[in-house]
């Protein structure tokens, strides 16, 4: 974001706070809880959004230098793997061998390499993808066309730092994607210069719209996170903006914004006075803190069922070297502790949630006046799903 974004969000968030508010939506929201359990609804997610639109499935950081690569768990049990080539262009495959359909790395795997080669019988691949040989091919398969071998690419295109894919072989990914105030926003993150610290991953069983909700409201941080965030941030108070069909951010003020009225404006540093959340659902949401930035990606599994893995994403090395200092190092273990511990108690409130809905007790949730983002969300996923009464009707 520019300077006077900058500036401009934190004087919305001094001015709801003088008056005692937080951004608000006209009136409060109720849905039926099908959108969370029914499998009819996942599928037609899994049409609609997950295969049939573009997906930010990763930050292009994550694969800085030629070679290196990350397998990536998507829907349907896909497996992605994305690749940086020699021509340092970005690439996303399915982690297959054309042979027998064997994956080349395991999932969830991160390395560098200049060749993938299949573990079963050594069919070997370039970084591009293409088939750079295989044992006795030319006596065991002398009418294919080695050329016409290599791995199953989907188009994919890097906009603001982010890596899109499009599971739909028809479909383009186009490079208006990623809205210019993301891209501002990353930019202003610095997320093309950081560097992995570690990464993490797990399965949750709760939908992946209820994990998506526990971080774009700050409603329940007095109470889930009384012992961790809300010692440190003014309680139900945030503000946000919704950019395209899905994208947000949204700002989580901390107790120092309060003394900004007592500096002058070029002291000023929204990163240090808040947490910054850019959410790209349902692949990524961005976690923005003084000294790190953590992805939380987001892999649908089932409508009960959600593959977590985070990523922690800091600064190279103050030194200029290859290798964080020890003072670094603890840092960024202890920050990478700590946001799987506040996550945690998100995630164990959202299987209870799941659960509670699946036994169909209740038959419906609410949305507050200040849980304005959900409300946002979810009348954009509604679009995004094309729902009508007809629809709905079917899904019950």
């Amino acid at each position: 974001m520019d300077r006077k974004t900058e500036i401009r969000l934190i004087e919305e968030v001094l001015a709801l706070r003088e008056q005692g508010e937080t951004q608000y939506a006209q009136s409060a929201v109720a849905h039926d809880i099908d959108r969370y359990v029914s499998p009819q609804w996942f599928a037609r997610e899994n049409e609609k959004i997950f295969t049939d639109r573009p997906i930010a499935i990763a930050a292009a950081c994550e694969v800085p230098n030629q070679g290196d690569y990350i397998s990536v768990q998507w829907t349907n049990g896909i497996s992605l793997l994305i690749v940086r080539g020699d021509d340092h262009t970005v690439r996303v495959f399915a982690n297959a061998c054309r042979h027998r359909n064997a994956r080349l790395v395991d999932q969830g795997e991160r390395g560098c390499k200049r060749r993938f080669v299949c573990p079963y019988h050594a069919w070997t691949y370039d970084d591009k993808g293409n088939l750079a040989g295989a044992p006795d091919f030319d006596r065991g398969f002398s009418d294919l066309d080695k050329n016409k071998l290599g791995l199953i690419e989907f188009n994919s295109r890097v906009v603001g730092g982010i890596v899109y894919v499009c599971l739909n072989p028809n479909k383009e990914v186009p490079s208006d994607v990623l809205e210019p105030q993301m891209i501002s926003g990353f930019e202003y993150l610095n997320l093309d210069n950081l560097r992995v610290y570690k990464s993490r991953s797990y399965k949750i069983n709760a939908n992946w719209k209820i994990l998506l909700e526990g971080g774009i409201e700050a409603y329940h941080f007095n109470v889930a996170h009384k012992n961790t965030l809300a010692p440190f941030f003014l309680g139900n108070l945030s503000t946000w903006e919704g950019f395209g069909s899905r994208n947000m951010r949204m700002v989580l003020p901390k107790k120092p914004i309060l003394e900004a009225s007592e500096l002058s404006e070029d002291k000023w540093d929204l990163r240090k006075m808040a947490n910054i959340i850019y959410a790209l659902p349902p692949g990524l949401l961005f976690l923005a803190q003084p000294d790190n930035l953590s992805i939380i990606r987001t892999i649908p599994l089932s409508a009960g069922e959600t593959l977590i893995e985070e990523v922690l994403l800091v600064e190279q090395p103050a030194d200029g070297s290859d290798q964080w200092s020890d003072d670094e190092l603890k840092m960024h273990e202890t920050n990478h502790h700590l946001v799987n511990k506040i996550l945690m108690e998100d995630w164990v409130l959202g299987e209870t949630i799941q659960s509670n809905m699946a036994s169909g007790v209740v038959g419906e949730i609410h949305f507050g006046r200040f849980e304005s983002a959900l409300i946002w969300f979810h009348q954009e996923y509604e679009k995004l799903m094309e729902l009508n009464e007809d629809v709905i009707a079917r899904f019950n």
